[in-house]
């Protein structure tokens, strides 16, 4: 099982997986569980990547959507790799792996883990301030706003990871724990997206008939939700592990959780895309993307066009 806890010295330490017989049947269904759905959330964010960087013109919102997905990805790569890691070492006891290679895989999921918090905490906030500030949002918020953002946030969180993990190889310190910035994670991010998620609920309920944004605040809506249902007990998880070592089936259980929010984005944007009036064709991938992360000005313009021609 995919463990995570402090060691007898109190430092945030990796346990090892747990090669006795008994635990292997537990340790391969949930493993196996996280490959299958880290596969195919690999997949979707995949295809959100390749639409979103290639092949769909750029706004800025559309930028923090394609730097999430790619920290999605990321998590979901390094879970894979620690996940098939432990199942090795769990089917073949022979075979001895360093721990340098777990370490690296469990610190590399947390970068991503944590840049994916930090950009989608990002994207509550920018999406808070359109709602209560639109006029401002709209005339002033710069241009390269988003762009700025993402890259201080990847900067940040490798900076964090490197640091973390080169204190932890050279012993500087007695207690280098990962801990800290999880504890960060929960008082900071969590709050913050729990009040997006409220002024993103009350702005749905009073604006339902503006089909458009409808989409695009609905899409937002559902990934604060899901990402307070699954991604945050892997924090919560981790801090009461700190301190219980007795208790290595809740970063299991975390872990869980963590490969199904980030395959879950996905997901939300093409089911939203797609939802339509009875009788109407279905749409790909590509059209549901741009139905919901189409710029708010382009929609605004297609609206006046349509009018005009009606008239």
């Amino acid at each position: 099982m995919l463990t995570l806890s402090p060691d007898i010295n109190g430092s945030a330490g990796i346990r090892q997986p747990i090669n006795s017989t008994d635990h292997v049947s537990p340790e391969i269904i949930i493993n196996s569980f996280i490959l299958t759905t880290s596969l195919l959330g690999l997949l979707g964010n995949g295809m959100v990547i390749w639409l979103l960087g290639f092949h769909m013109k750029r706004n800025p919102f559309t930028t923090y959507i394609l730097n999430l997905s790619i920290a999605d990805f990321g998590v979901l790569v390094f879970l894979i790799s620690t996940a098939a890691l432990v199942m090795s070492m769990v089917q073949y006891n022979g075979i001895n792996i360093h721990s340098i290679f777990f370490l690296i895989f469990l610190e590399l999921f947390f970068f991503t883990y944590s840049a994916s918090q930090y950009i989608l905490t990002a994207i509550s906030i920018d999406r808070s301030v359109a709602i209560l500030f639109p006029l401002w949002h709209r005339c002033h918020r710069p241009p390269c706003l988003s762009t700025i953002v993402c890259t201080l946030i990847w900067i940040l969180s490798f900076a964090h990871s490197a640091i973390h993990f080169t204190l932890h190889r050279t012993k500087s310190f007695g207690n280098t724990p990962v801990l800290y910035p999880l504890i960060m994670n929960v008082l900071l991010c969590t709050p913050i997206m729990v009040t997006s998620t409220l002024i993103l609920t009350i702005h749905l309920c009073c604006k339902s008939k503006q089909h458009h944004r409808g989409k695009l605040v609905m899409s937002i809506l559902l990934a604060l939700l899901f990402f307070l249902i699954f991604a945050v007990p892997l924090n919560v998880f981790y801090i009461i592990t700190h301190y219980h070592t007795s208790l290595p089936t809740l970063m299991g259980t975390g872990f869980v959780c963590s490969s199904l929010n980030s395959c879950i984005n996905p997901l939300i944007y093409f089911l939203i895309g797609r939802r339509q009036k009875k009788g109407q064709p279905r749409v790909s991938m590509k059209v549901a993307l741009q139905r919901v992360f189409k710029d708010e000005h382009e929609h605004k313009e297609e609206q006046n066009t349509s009018s005009v021609t009606t008239v």
